[in-house]
């Protein structure tokens, strides 16, 4: 199904997304450069999915005004809103994720479920702060082979994302967060792709342990690009909690599955 490119302002942004699809709203933050997926048209076969382009990330100018993750859950919130007035199903990849942990925090009445992919907000591994734009896509997925189906980024949106995010202090352990984690409500689905080099393996079980209704699914050989690794084993996970994602609090009591 295609995806329409529209524009939006709010909160002195302007800024890109994409909407295809009918229904129920899902509201994506997406990795830049993996915004076109299988996952992407497999929600939009049931769902209206809206995929917004984070300010400072992808082809938007460098974002000076976010003063914080929360700052940026704020402005997303604002601009989701101009968008659907609906409770929506938000899904958040990497820094994504990150943002969609605080817009859940900061704005339980939008967020009727969360999906969170590869988030690294709690205990994220070190990156070399002069690691290069391939040489972080390499550290993305379990296997070589994998990324090289992908481009990396390019050095200039690479460099201004990587200045956003140790701007917000994104990349650090967000001991905040990890602090309020229990301040979210709605049902929380948290996917970490087991090989993940990006964020450290005793993740998952914060996220289980100090939110309320969430439950875990990791993917057998995946790293923190699981869509580039393991396509199908993500879009049938994410596509079965945003469907029943009651039955999955309820079925399911150890909170974790393993795709």
């Amino acid at each position: 199904m295609a995806f329409k490119e529209e524009q939006i302002e709010a909160d002195g942004f302007s800024v890109r997304y994409w909407e295809a699809g009918h229904g129920r709203p899902v509201v994506m933050l997406d990795q830049t450069g993996y915004r076109s997926s299988l996952l992407h048209d497999a929600l939009a076969e049931q769902y209206r999915v809206i995929s917004l382009e984070l300010p400072g990330t992808g082809d938007s100018p460098a974002n000076a005004a976010s003063k914080s993750v929360g700052d940026l859950a704020s402005t997303f919130a604002k601009l989701a809103a101009v968008i659907t007035t609906e409770r929506y199903t938000l899904i958040g990849t990497s820094f994504g994720a990150h943002v969609g942990l605080w817009q859940a925090i900061q704005s339980p009445d939008q967020v009727e479920a969360l999906i969170l992919v590869s988030s690294p907000a709690i205990h994220p591994q070190e990156v070399l702060a002069a690691a290069s734009a391939s040489e972080v896509h390499q550290l993305m997925f379990a296997h070589p082979e994998n990324a090289e189906k992908h481009k990396p980024l390019s050095a200039e949106i690479f460099a201004k994302e990587s200045d956003l995010m140790r701007r917000l202090n994104s990349g650090d352990h967000d001991s905040e967060v990890e602090d309020r984690l229990g301040d979210i409500h709605c049902p929380t689905l948290a996917v970490f792709g087991q090989e993940d080099r990006l964020v450290s393996s005793e993740a998952p079980r914060i996220y289980r342990e100090k939110i309320p209704n969430c439950n875990i699914a990791l993917v057998y050989d995946a790293g923190h690009c699981i869509i580039g690794d393991r396509p199908e084993a993500l879009r049938n996970t994410v596509l079965d909690y945003a469907e029943h994602w009651e039955t999955f609090i309820v079925g399911h009591q150890t909170g974790v599955i393993n795709p």
